[in-house]
C-alpha cells in the first residue's frame, strides 16, 4: 500500500514569494491611495466653493429685486463671529473641517466706505480647528493656541466684494466680487505655512477656480490690493 502525505501551509520558498507580492502591491497601491484621497480633499474643496458662489450670485440677484435700488450688489462681510457666515450662508455643512473667518480692512489702509473686508473658508480635512480666531497677521496654524497645528491638505477660499470704475461714476459700490478656491502649499520653501494672504502667490489656484469681477484687475491676479481700493 503506498504511503500518504498530507501537507498542510506552505513551503518556506512560497512564504517568501507571497511576501515579495504583497510588498510589491504595498508599494503600489499605498501611493495611489494617498492620491486618491487628496484628490477626494481637493473634490470636498470644489464643491463648496461651487455652494458659495452660487449663493453669492442668488443674493445678488435677491438684491436687485427686492432691494431698495434695485441692483445687483454684493455682500461685504461686517459680522466677525467665527463661522458666522458658513451659518448664516450654508448652514448645513462640515462644521469639524471646515471654518470661517474674518479679517476687517485687509489692506491696512484706512476704512472707507468701499474698503470691502474679507471672508475665509478654509477647509482642514485632518483636525478640527482649535479655538476660535485668526491670528492679526492673518495666519491660521497653531498660534496662541489657535488655528491649526496639521497643515497638510489645506484649502481655503476667500470672498470679498469689489467697485468697478463704473459703479463709482454711478454713485454706488460693490457691483462684483472675488471668489477664488486656493490650496495652502507654499511653493517657494515648499512648506506649508497656514497664511492667510491674499497676495500670496505661493498659495496656487486650485483649477482657475476664482472669479475676479473688478474691471482694473490684471489677469495674473497681481494687483489684488486693487480690487478692494478702488476710488
Amino acid at each position: 500500500m503506498k504511503n500518504k502525505t498530507l501537507q498542510s501551509g506552505f513551503t518556506l520558498i512560497e512564504l517568501i514569494a507571497v511576501m515579495v507580492i504583497l510588498g510589491i502591491l504595498a508599494a503600489v497601491l499605498i501611493p495611489r491611495l494617498s492620491t486618491v484621497q487628496e484628490g477626494a480633499y481637493e473634490v470636498n474643496a470644489k464643491q463648496m466653493y461651487s455652494t458659495i458662489q452660487a449663493h453669492i450670485q442668488m443674493q445678488a440677484q435677491k438684491a436687485a429685486i427686492t432691494g431698495a435700488h434695485g441692483m445687483e450688489t454684493y455682500t461685504d462681510p461686517v459680522e466677525n463671529g467665527f463661522s458666522y457666515y458658513l451659518d448664516d450662508w450654508l448652514k448645513d455643512y462640515d462644521a469639524v473641517h471646515w471654518s470661517q473667518v474674518y479679517q476687517d480692512n485687509v489692506d491696512h489702509g484706512s476704512e472707507s466706505t468701499n474698503h470691502a473686508d474679507v471672508i475665509y473658508f478654509v477647509y482642514h480635512p485632518h483636525q478640527a480647528w482649535k479655538n476660535n480666531a485668526v491670528t492679526n497677521d492673518g495666519t491660521f496654524k497653531l498660534a496662541n493656541g489657535d488655528g491649526l497645528s496639521i497643515m497638510k491638505d489645506v484649502y481655503y477660499i476667500e470672498y470679498w466684494p469689489v467697485t468697478s470704475k463704473a459703479a463709482i461714476d454711478d454713485g454706488y459700490h460693490y457691483d462684483n466680487y472675488h471668489l477664488a478656491l486656493r490650496r495652502d502649499n507654499n511653493a517657494a520653501s515648499t512648506a506649508h505655512d497656514c497664511n492667510l494672504e491674499r497676495l500670496d502667490a505661493h498659495d496656487s489656484f486650485v483649477d482657475g477656480l476664482y472669479h475676479c469681477g473688478a474691471d482694473n484687475l490684471q489677469d495674473d491676479h497681481a494687483t489684488t490690493a486693487t480690487e478692494v481700493d478702488v476710488g
